[in-house]
């Protein structure tokens, strides 16, 4: 059986705290976030047990960060660790930085439309699910016999997720994004762990 992928959410950011849509913009953890990084860290390092493999991360700061913090309390090396761009979180274009308050208020019924269509749906300027389906798919094939640690992002997690397990488009979008916990994917199975 090939080894499993280990994926990880960044903690929560100041913008997640206010409810901002970050997309290709940035902000730093929190607090809390640097605590959930510690934790999903310790519980790597409990999975691992004494293992390395390949850690891969989103270039964006939030992702960046999480996994420095995430390589200290795991005793990961980060120098290892490669920044794929296919990793980056999915855009909302013109949205980006914008509360859902403020994309309602300048765009009405814009994000009635998105849920309506949630898988094809290009904000302005942005990208769509199916788009970062696209993007990831050869990067979760390329796991598949590797196996590897994957810091990256909500959406980006959810299909990398949705995809192990050829699940539909539909439900893959209303997956779970926790920012504290590990998703171990093997074997045509996804488990949660979390310490």
């Amino acid at each position: 059986m090939p080894p499993p992928i280990y994926l990880l959410r960044h903690g929560q950011t100041e913008w997640n705290a206010q409810g901002r849509i970050q997309g290709a913009l940035d902000s730093p953890l929190t607090e809390l976030g640097r605590r959930q990084a510690q934790s999903m860290g310790l519980t790597l390092k409990r999975a691992l047990n004494g293992v390395a493999p390949p850690l891969f991360c989103s270039p964006l700061g939030r992702a960046r960060q999480t996994m420095e913090i995430v390589c200290a309390a795991a005793g990961l090396d980060p120098d290892g660790c490669v920044f794929d761009e296919r990793l980056r979180e999915l855009s909302w274009g013109e949205w980006d930085g914008l509360t859902r308050d403020e994309i309602e208020a300048a765009a009405p019924g814009a994000l009635a439309a998105r849920r309506a269509t949630h898988w094809t749906h290009r904000p302005p300027g942005g990208g769509s699910y199916a788009e970062l389906a696209e993007r990831v798919q050869p990067f979760l094939q390329q796991l598949a016999q590797s196996g590897g640690i994957v810091v990256a992002h909500g959406a980006t997690q959810r299909v990398l997720r949705g995809l192990h397990l050829a699940m539909d488009p539909n439900d893959i979008v209303r997956l779970e994004e926790p920012q504290d916990a590990v998703f171990a994917l093997y074997d045509g199975r996804i488990d949660l762990l979390r310490l």
